[in-house]
């Protein structure tokens, strides 16, 4: 990866825009006056900025929610509460930002290059695919997960004064995006003289038009995979075409889209708290990394403060008697279920606790956090003391990639080897969070050595090994792992999959609250329009809801979008 990935979003622009744009991002995001005007070189990287300075989204969605309901972590000490579960407020900020920010900046340039005479259009033919590549993941991301949106007539009001957008319904969108992508790739993959390009300007690629062609068939294969309960030939046909594709796709972990800071000045305490909610890891996953020697333990999960000298301390001060022996289990996660975590048992075990203990003739009280908090610095750069480091968002990485692969090959969707495909990428995944935890500087960052990675391929539960059934929930689970820094996708890889499940290998556990199994939702409510779009906002909800698996109403959140197929 080039140097110029890594730069931070402040010294970027400062380089980019420092003779021209010295008002702040967000003005020039909802300023028409603005962006109106702005070269296609200078609107990438204002959309970039708002694809991954996404503080709001990781507080509301991911830290609160999301996160809770993958049981990557419970809010602590009470355990996830019932609240988790019902209509939520402050979230799906994704739609708005797709709408309002960079899927207008996004459309703008599309629009520029559109205007361009013959010749010079033609040299800004990247430019314009790029943007596409941009634009479909936004739309895609923002479809997941809450159905139909205005996409083809959407983005007109300012230019085609259009004010009703229609809404696209998901079966749609998916042939409008997998259209898109494909005259994308051929695009970016004509040889053109003269060619226009990003540079420094793009913050993920530099304007490299094989790496974004690579990305857009990555991105192409994502999105099909969403088609397989709906139409698995049209699955098939898209597979086939982007595993031939001259264009190829990711060859490891350095060409991966994904966005990486600078040192300073990027993802520091406010909203990107981590710990803003006192969570803790969730028990299931805690256990299965533990249990399985994997590892990415360290890198998503600190120790708890129960060390030898801990131990040694509380015993000499009479808290335990002289039989007890230390524990060195350091990795402990609390249960995910409301009520488990709740019962007495539980409680005894799990928390701060306190300790009476005599030193020096006098009596003194202790408390030690038994439980494991998550590596606050892969998502928040100002915890653990501050100081550098490089913050990570992967948007599609190579090892998602190599499980896809490799769930195709099982279900014979495709000839590939599928056991080479899931090494491949159990492997990318732990050598992306190894250098994920070493940028951002974790507490307590230790190399992983090779032989550690071939040991926990060999474990049962990892080996690629067992019934179809068996193979697909190894690899699901390997998914879920690896989108750890990807709350969103784990969402979406767990409903199409069904893995982590109830009494799996990796044991998700059943949500119970008060007596009560609940259901984890599995969309957002779709956001209500101005009074004008009303009309065909109705229509879309309606045509939503009569397909059967919605649910009776935009606020049931446990309802399916059409992807998401019983």
């Amino acid at each position: 990866m080039k140097a110029m990935h890594k730069f931070g979003m402040g010294a970027l622009a400062l380089a980019t825009f420092a003779s021209a744009c010295t008002r702040d991002f967000a003005e020039m995001n909802t300023s028409p006056e603005i962006s109106k005007d702005m070269k296609p070189e200078q609107l990438i990287t204002l959309t970039q900025k708002t694809m991954v300075d996404r503080d709001f989204e990781w507080f509301y969605d991911n830290y609160s929610y999301i996160m809770p309901w993958m049981q990557f972590t419970v809010s602590y000490p009470n355990g996830n509460p019932a609240s988790i579960f019902n209509l939520v407020s402050n979230v799906n900020g994704f739609y708005s930002a797709f709408y309002n920010d960079f899927g207008r900046n996004l459309a703008d340039i599309q629009r520029q290059v559109n205007a361009m005479a013959g010749e010079e259009r033609a040299r800004y033919a990247h430019i314009a695919a790029i943007a596409t590549v941009h634009k479909v993941w936004g739309a895609w991301r923002t479809t997941d997960v809450n159905g139909s949106m205005p996409y083809s007539e959407a983005m007109g009001a300012r230019t085609e004064q259009n004010f009703t957008p229609k809404y696209d319904n998901q079966a749609a969108l998916y042939a409008q995006f997998d259209a898109e992508l494909k005259g994308a790739i051929a695009a970016l993959t004509t040889p053109a003289a003269g060619q226009v390009s990003f540079g420094n300007a793009d913050v993920f690629y530099g304007g490299d038009a094989a790496k974004w062609a690579k990305a857009a068939n990555v991105l192409r294969l994502k999105i099909a995979m969403r088609l397989l309960e709906r139409d698995q030939q049209k699955t098939r046909q898209i597979v086939a075409e982007v595993l031939a594709s001259p264009a190829g796709l990711f060859a490891g972990n350095a060409e991966e889209w994904k966005f990486i800071s600078g040192n300073q000045n990027f993802a520091r305490g406010g909203n990107w708290n981590a710990q803003g909610f006192a969570t803790r890891g969730g028990q299931a996953v805690v256990n299965y990394l533990y249990d399985n020697a994997d590892p990415r333990l360290g890198l998503f999960f600190k120790k708890n403060a129960f060390t030898q000298s801990v131990f040694n301390r509380l015993k000499a001060g009479g808290a335990f008697p002289a039989s007890a022996t230390w524990n060195p289990r350091q990795y402990v996660g609390v249960p995910a279920s409301p009520d488990a975590a709740k019962l007495p048992a539980n409680a005894k075990l799990f928390g701060v606790k306190s300790y009476q203990i005599t030193e020096n003739g006098a009596s003194v009280t202790v408390n030690y956090d038994t439980l494991s908090t998550y590596q606050n610095r892969l998502f928040d750069l100002g915890s653990d003391g501050g100081g550098d480091g490089r913050y990570t968002q992967p948007i599609a990485s190579y090892a998602e990639m190599c499980f896809l692969i490799s769930e195709l090959a099982v279900r014979g969707l495709s000839t590939e080897d599928a056991q080479a495909w899931y090494v491949k990428g159990v492997k990318a995944s732990i050598r992306a969070y190894e250098q994920m935890g070493k940028d951002a500087n974790i507490a307590e960052f230790a190399a992983i050595n090779e032989a550690d990675i071939d040991a926990y391929l060999a474990k049962p539960n990892v080996a690629f090994t067992g019934t179809t059934e068996v193979l697909l929930e190894k690899i699901g689970i390997q998914q879920y792992l690896n989108h750890f820094k990807q709350p969103w996708e784990a969402w979406g890889s767990w409903k199409r999959l069904g893995y982590p499940k109830v009494g799996g290998i990796l044991n998700r556990e059943a949500f119970v609250a008060d007596g009560t199994t609940r259901e984890t939702p599995r969309r957002w409510a779709l956001p209500v329009p101005q009074t004008l779009n009303r009309p065909n906002y109705n229509a879309a909800v309606q045509e939503m809801i009569a397909g059967g698996e919605y649910g009776t109403s935009v606020e049931e959140i446990t309802g399916r979008v059409w992807w998401d197929k019983k």
